[in-house]
Formats: structure tokens, sequence, C-alpha cells
């Protein structure tokens, strides 16, 4: 039986899971401090040591050259991801997104200025900010809402951890706070190194991630937040590896789930997660062929933390490994 869900609802929830971070209060955010005045007229940034994380430096070059050469003391980001990152680094903003997902506790008092696909273009103006940071994945819609106000602005990637990570160390170059991305991105690294060992020598499950609510799901590559994270710990996409969709959300087809049998099936539920689940599982009880999954036999079909995999999150990242590899391992 072959049944796809396309819904115009489910895809605006879908970019917006890319967009959003969780909240989480960090120690580096006793430690931010407002930046006030114009931005300040610097040589490019370049690296002054090494990242303690992997990245493309040919990527990393493209995304500082938006800067010009300048370190922007009055910056707002429009995404909740790009706000953490910059909580991370220690740098505070002077506007805000507005955001249902909780900001870094030292933000909470900060201006907000409108949702990230629809950012409030007076408020943002009335703040003259030397640049605006918005996420790579929706520059298109962002700059025709910017360019008529003459706003300077920045895309840089923040949908799967590995593009957080690399817009951390882009932004530390920028701000010159390269030891406290780098202290952060060790400290993430060891407990990604943690993880990743302990899913060594385990059979590598496949994994079938789902978006959506009661109404409509959608299923999830591995370039997004919590698709990053299972690829990490070795197991096996069925969007990507199986069904070799490079789209990161894929309506959802029952045939081809059927086919690719996976192990676990993990939901993102935006909205309630038992509602969701209760409703996704009687889709499949109405269709005898799922009876037959692995996930279903061996009890594998669960609703992801939204706190933890609804949103990008770099602060919650560690805590997200722990609970992704309880899911696929145990």
């Amino acid at each position: 039986m072959k049944r796809i869900l396309r819904t115009s609802g489910i895809l605006a929830s879908a970019m917006m899971l890319t967009l959003a971070v969780g909240c989480g209060k960090q120690e580096a955010a006793s430690n931010v401090k407002e930046v006030a005045g114009t931005a300040t007229p610097a040589a490019t940034p370049v690296a002054t040591q090494a990242p303690a994380v992997k990245i493309d430096e040919e990527k990393a070059t493209a995304l500082l050259a938006q800067f010009g050469g300048q370190t922007p003391n009055k910056v707002i980001p429009v995404s909740v991801s790009l706000s953490e990152v910059l909580n991370v680094l220690g740098v505070k903003p002077v506007g805000v997104p507005t955001s249902t997902v909780a900001l870094p506790e030292a933000f909470k008092e900060i201006t907000k200025v409108g949702s990230a696909l629809k950012p409030d273009i007076e408020k943002v103006t009335s703040l003259q900010p030397d640049i605006v940071i918005g996420p790579a994945s929706i520059k298109d819609s962002l700059e025709k809402q910017f360019k008529p106000a003459s706003l300077k602005t920045a895309y840089l990637p923040s949908d799967s951890l590995e593009e957080l990570k690399l817009s951390t160390v882009v932004l530390s170059r920028v701000y010159k706070k390269e030891k406290e991305a780098n202290d952060f991105l060790a400290k993430l690294a060891e407990q990604e190194a943690a993880s990743e060992e302990q899913s060594k020598g385990k059979q590598s499950p496949k994994v079938m991630f789902l978006f959506g609510s009661a109404e409509s799901f959608m299923m999830m590559n591995e370039s997004t937040f919590a698709g990053s994270i299972a690829k990490k710990l070795h197991a096996t996409n069925i969007v990507s590896e199986v069904l070799k969709s490079k789209e990161t959300y894929v309506a959802l087809n029952m045939e081809n789930v059927v086919a690719a049998n996976p192990d676990v099936i993990l939901l993102v539920a935006h909205g309630d997660p038992d509602t969701a689940i209760k409703k996704f599982e009687a889709d499949v009880k109405k269709n005898g062929a799922w009876d037959k999954l692995n996930a279903f036999k061996n009890g594998k079909v669960k609703a992801l933390d939204y706190n933890l995999f609804g949103v990008a999150s770099i602060a919650k990242a560690g805590d997200a490994y722990k609970q992704m590899f309880n899911f696929l391992y145990q």
C-alpha cells in the first residue's frame, strides 16, 4: 500500500525544526558581556590556532568573507541556533528571535525581533545592528526582507550538528573567541568520542526518523540534527543510505519503508508526542505488512525527547548523544 502524506503545514514545521535550538544554561553564560557601539574595522579574521574539531577550511573562509574583515559589535541573530552559538562564545547580541523554544538564560531580557522565518524588519532596523546573522538554509527568503532595509547580513549553516560546529568556529574567528570555541568544542568532542566508543563492535541498526504531528509525518535524512547524531553513532539512515534520497525531508511512503525494514523508528513530534506516536501506531496497524517490521517486533518505535531533538542544539548535543545511543543500541 502506497501512501504519501504531503501538507504545506508540515513543510513549514520542518523548516522551523532546522532553524530553532533548545535552551540550556551554560557556564559561558555567566561570562557574557554586551558590546555597544559600531563595528570595529579589522583585518580579515584568520585562524590563530587549530580548531578543536575538523572543519572544511575552504567553507570557513567563504563564510568569513561575508563579514568584510570587520568584527561587528552590534549583532542580531535571527535563529535560536545561532543565538546559542553566540552565547557559547560569550558574545551578547542586541536582538534575538522570538521563539517558543527557550533562549539562553543570558539573553532572556534582550529585545525580541520576530521569528526566524518572518523577522520584524522595523524592530530589527531600530536596533541599528552592524550585521544580521541568519540561517543559510533560508537565505533567499530572508534577503528579500532585509535588502529593502539596507541591512548588512551574513548567513551561516545550522541544520546539523556538523554545520553548527563549523559556524561556531567561523564566529569564533570573527569575534576573536577561538579559545572559548575550542574549549567548548573539545569538551563536545570528548562526549562524542565516548558515545562512539560505546557503539563500536555493535551491529549498526537501520533507523527511520519521522517528523510531524498526529496529522501527518515526514521522514528525515542524516542532514538533520537527529540524523547527524545517529550517523556519528554508526546507524544507517534509511532515507539517506537505503532510499538514496538527498532531500532533508521526504514524504512518508509506506511501501519504501516496508522494503527498507528499519530496526528502529524514532519520532520527533511537534505538539503532543504521545498522541502522535499513538496515531502513527494506529496507521501502522491498518497496514498488515508493517507488523513485520523489525522496529515493531522489537519494541523500537519511540518518540524522542523534543527538548533534545526538536531543535538543532549545539549546547545539548552531549545529552542528545546519550539518549540516541540508548534508543539505537539498548
